[in-house]
């Protein structure tokens, strides 16, 4: 979480990410170095981070998880001869990314061994005519099946209106289309333009979030709901309103705000749905907001206890709810720390409060 909030947009969280980084013993990473199931992004950062010892960067140097840019950095920038010596033995790295190999000979701390090995991987796999064409076979494969997989996906799965969400079992019938008219009259309209690459979401790991909660969406599906990520925000706003239970637990956590909240005003959202939104770290915190200032359902003890253990939830609603928190639910609170400082603190005096009479 700390390596995303350290190339978070925003300065502030960027710096206070920094900041924490700085505290941590780089040595006590030393067990995700070599897990192939360590994420890309967290071996990436590890690799280039200033505090990493030789031993914690060699190991994350032969993790197949390690991503070849990160390799090609640390190339191009250790003062450190026996680490650019690991990369150039990483052979597979170097064939898919020629420009570790222009990292590594342009690197002045380079050893002798470094060198030769790099110069035979360009001279074997890049000047002779048997790997030119070798790299421009598996090229070609690589787009060849990228364009079968493309075609594919638009053949099975086509979303082009209401008629292709019926089909795919994503909308509920008998829902009055007056909702979304009133929604967009009330924040619209809606942009009707497909979003840009950066806004799309990530589907698989959303159902993999969805299912870790309620198992409720089979693998078979996720190519609907990436088609799903396509459609405009008027669509996603559409579905959300008028969307079956397994569309609104995707769209509850879409990071548009209009989409999300649209999945509150969808009429057969169930109390028990609610009372499981309260609880995801995901959604938009305009969602929570709009919960927990919901009086039908903040009569649930169930749905203000997850609002006020949820680090998302706005502060001054959480402070609402407190008075509300049973006393052995306030001890578990006043010890959390995925929680604000102030509903934490607040949490432990109001419990010592209860606990001295």
């Amino acid at each position: 979480m700390l390596v995303l909030l350290n190339a978070d947009e925003n300065q502030q969280v960027r710096d206070a990410a920094n900041a924490t980084l700085g505290t941590l013993n780089p040595e006590t990473f030393s067990h995700l170095a070599s897990q192939s199931g360590t994420s890309s992004d967290v071996l990436g950062f590890l690799c280039l981070w200033p505090r990493s010892s030789r031993e914690l960067v060699e190991a994350i140097i032969f993790n197949p998880s390690t991503p070849d840019g990160a390799l090609a950095q640390l190339a191009a920038r250790s003062p450190d001869s026996k680490i650019i010596e690991a990369i150039s033995l990483k052979q597979q790295s170097l064939i898919r990314s020629p420009e570790i190999i222009d990292a590594i000979l342009t690197n002045s701390a380079r050893s002798l061994e470094a060198d030769r090995r790099a110069r035979e991987v360009r001279e074997e796999f890049f000047e002779k005519q048997f790997g030119v064409r070798m790299i421009a076979e598996e090229q070609r494969a690589q787009a060849d099946a990228a364009r079968i997989a493309e075609a594919t996906a638009r053949e099975t799965v086509s979303i082009g209106g209401i008629e292709d969400l019926l089909r795919l079992g994503l909308i509920e019938e008998g829902i009055d289309d007056g909702l979304v008219t009133e929604y967009e009259e009330q924040f619209g309209p809606f942009n009707e333009s497909l979003p840009e690459p950066s806004e799309q979401e990530d589907i698989e790991r959303i159902v993999n979030e969805v299912n870790d909660e309620a198992d409720l969406i089979s693998a078979d599906r996720i190519p609907v709901f990436q088609r799903v990520a396509l459609m405009s925000v008027k669509d996603r706003v559409l579905l959300a309103i008028k969307g079956t239970r397994e569309a609104r637990m995707i769209l509850i956590r879409d990071p548009n705000r209009m989409v999300a909240g649209a999945v509150l005003r969808n009429p057969r959202l169930t109390d028990t749905e609610i009372e499981g939104i309260a609880a995801v770290k995901t959604v938009p915190e305009d969602v929570l907001r709009q919960i927990g200032q919901n009086r039908a359902w903040t009569r649930s003890y169930v749905v203000i206890h997850n609002l006020v253990k949820n680090s998302r939830t706005p502060i001054a609603i959480s402070l609402t709810f407190l008075g509300r928190i049973q006393t052995r639910d306030l001890r578990a609170l006043s010890t959390n720390k995925n929680i604000p400082d102030v509903i934490r603190q607040s949490s432990y005096r109001l419990y010592m409060k209860r606990s001295s009479g």
